[in-house]
């Protein structure tokens, strides 16, 4: 099965392509079972990838043989910091909530910028 690669500006509005473009690609791929897992996690991916990183994101979506693959590249080379959420405060809770939701995750750096991924499997 061929990966799905999406170009997205830095828009707020990226996070919500980049959920429908995910949700579709898992139908297609008869792994349903993820969408809403995934579509929570590329929702906080992009919109922290638009936030800090303030340049071009490409999304791609791997099939794996038991699940999906995202990954979030961007062209900066800020790293991903944790926050500890406040307890009434909107932010935060984003990479807490990919901790939660998938199965691995990490940070990749090249020359180029970064790229966040996230493996889901339908087994976990």
């Amino acid at each position: 099965m061929d990966d799905l690669v999406t170009f997205l500006p830095p828009r707020p509005s990226s996070a919500g392509v980049a959920r429908e473009v995910v949700s579709w690609q898992l139908r297609e791929w008869d792994i349903a079972c993820l969408c809403d897992d995934a579509a929570l996690v590329v929702t906080e991916l992009i919109s922290n990838a638009v936030r800090h990183a303030e340049t071009e994101v490409q999304l791609t979506v791997k099939h794996l043989d038991d699940g999906v693959r995202l990954e979030v590249s961007d062209r900066s080379f800020r790293p991903l910091l944790r926050r500890q959420p406040w307890l009434l405060g909107e932010g935060g809770r984003g990479l807490h909530l990919v901790d939660a939701l998938s199965t691995r995750h990490g940070v990749d750096t090249d020359a180029h910028g970064k790229k966040v991924w996230v493996e889901m499997l339908v087994s976990a």
